[in-house]
């Protein structure tokens, strides 16, 4: 499972990342939203664990600003809420 969520982790972060001009947002963003509808379906705990693994998948991440976006991730997709910190 944790490579399946390093390549969506990544890219999620790469489509975020991407200027407008080479993604088109109204096409991109229904994409992210499918994405997080569904990851939505999975049990509290298995949102937890895929959380936690790109947490580790962004403490690997050598660039700053990818890192930086990949810890924004499950707050993004709807794995976590910020409030519950």
């Amino acid at each position: 499972m944790a490579a399946a969520v390093d390549a969506l982790a990544n890219l999620t972060v790469s489509i975020d990342m991407t200027d407008d001009e080479d993604v088109d947002p109204d096409v991109c963003v229904p994409w992210l939203e499918d994405v997080a509808d569904k990851l939505n379906q999975l049990s509290t705990d298995d949102r937890y664990r895929f959380a936690q693994v790109i947490r580790e998948v962004a403490g690997r991440e050598p660039d700053a600003r990818r890192q930086a976006a990949l810890l924004e991730t499950p707050y993004r997709l709807g794995l976590e809420d910020p409030d519950d910190e």
